[in-house]
């Protein structure tokens, strides 16, 4: 056997070695990329393997096996990751595809129509009714206050359906998140939130109604609230032209076109109430004013024309 021969084939021993320990390839999720909260939405994944491809997936603590996977958001979360691992015939290399799916929630808690307008608002010593909108009948309605099943007092009762929560007087303690989980065969759907809150909110935000083109603008916003809460900038008319720069309650803008108007949105969030409260104020760019020369300013060098003119004066004065 000659030495290339012998080479040759070392060299194609080699190849398919590499080849059969090699990752698996261009794995792939193939599915929709939005879904509806407790209706079903089937996944494939497909990769390239040198043997057999043995796939797993992963969705909110869930672990399947097999190239298919059937996913049924319950709509807590507005976005789901799902992951597709493959790995090759002896397991001992892996590939792996993560996606993100976009969950809607057809479901909600929110006040009932079926009230005075007055009684929409929840205030403490008022009467209160909360819906699960969205639900079709017939299913099964159970409340949640956080994710805790609600206990019935005195003051609480429920409509033959359970579509509608009641409270005949509202008291503090009864501030929190309200949901309703639906339930429909084996499906089931927890709506989106209701928060009730008695507290306080005072949104404040300084800074001018105009700013001056080429000049730094500052604004502050603060707010106290009855529960823990924080600030946020909304720019909902565009992110302002020039020099912007936003440092948690303050931010700092140097306009640079003349004529453009900004509405700045000082909103105070909580994490579980969301949205407390907000305040905004429109700002108008103006043409930059002059400014007043300071007082120990240098004076400029006089002209050539003004130094013969004087040069000139003294002459004559001097002939005189």
């Amino acid at each position: 056997m000659s030495l290339a021969y012998i080479n040759l084939l070392l060299a194609v021993t080699g190849l398919l070695q590499v080849v059969i320990a090699g990752k698996p390839q261009k794995v792939k999720i193939s599915g929709p990329e939005e879904v509806v909260a407790g209706v079903d939405a089937l996944y494939e994944c497909s990769a390239l393997c040198t043997g057999l491809c043995h796939y797993s997936w992963l969705s909110e603590g869930r672990t399947v096996d097999g190239r298919t996977f059937t996913l049924t958001a319950d709509g807590v979360n507005t976005v789901v990751s799902l992951a597709c691992t493959v790995s090759d015939e002896e397991r001992k290399n892996f590939e792996s595809k993560v996606i993100s799916v976009t969950v809607i929630n057809p479901i909600s808690v929110r006040p009932s129509k079926d009230q005075p307008v007055l009684n929409r608002e929840p205030k403490v010593g008022r009467s209160f009714k909360l819906t699960c909108d969205g639900a079709t009948p017939p299913v099964t309605i159970i409340w949640l206050k956080g994710f805790e099943l609600i206990t019935l007092n005195s003051r609480m009762s429920l409509s033959p359906d359970n579509t509608t929560l009641s409270f005949s007087s509202l008291e503090a303690k009864d501030s929190g998140e309200y949901r309703c989980k639906v339930l429909n065969g084996s499906a089931a759907v927890i709506s989106k939130d209701y928060w009730i809150y008695f507290g306080f909110v005072q949104v404040g935000l300084t800074g001018p109604r105009s700013a001056e083109v080429g000049f730094e603008t500052e604004y502050t916003c603060s707010a106290e609230c009855g529960v823990d809460c924080t600030v946020q900038w909304a720019l909902r008319t565009g992110f302002p032209k020039g020099r912007f720069i936003a440092d948690g309650p303050k931010i700092r803008w140097t306009p640079s076109e003349l004529g453009q108007t900004q509405i700045f949105t000082c909103l105070a969030l909580n994490p579980v109430a969301g949205k407390l409260g907000e305040v905004s104020v429109p700002v108008t760019v103006i043409e930059a004013r002059p400014r007043p020369r300071p007082s120990n300013a240098i004076s400029a060098r006089p002209s050539v024309a003004m130094v013969i003119g004087a040069t000139l004066l003294m002459l004559v004065c001097a002939l005189a």
